[in-house]
């Protein structure tokens, strides 16, 4: 199972534990539209407690997965608005490095 499958099936059940395994332990998170970032924590406190019941997924699917990078694309429509989604993540020892994302705004539904 690829890594993006991995990641994929753990936060769709919200398996911290998982997830936590997933991410290498210098993880860090770069939004682009604010410059904010998130160490390995701090993300996993964002995914789980908040963001996960604020903002929905659309067309998720994955681009391009070698075992350096990952380049996904989704729709996710929330607290910011509705949004066109790339994220890009750096890949070392098979674990999720570093993560970027690039948003565009979409019209709401």
């Amino acid at each position: 199972m690829s890594l993006f499958d991995k990641w994929f099936d753990a936060a769709n059940s919200n398996d911290r534990a998982q997830m936590d395994e997933l991410l290498h332990n210098d993880f860090i998170f770069v939004r682009h539209n604010t410059g904010e970032e998130l160490s390995k924590d701090e993300f996993l406190d964002y995914m789980l407690n908040g963001i996960r019941d604020k903002t929905t997924a659309e067309n998720r699917r994955l681009i391009y997965e070698n075992d350096e990078v990952i380049v996904s694309h989704s729709i996710l429509d929330g607290p910011m608005g509705r949004n066109a989604v790339m994220l890009v993540r750096q890949v070392k020892d098979g674990k999720v490095l570093r993560a970027e994302t690039g948003s565009t705004p979409l019209p709401a539904n």
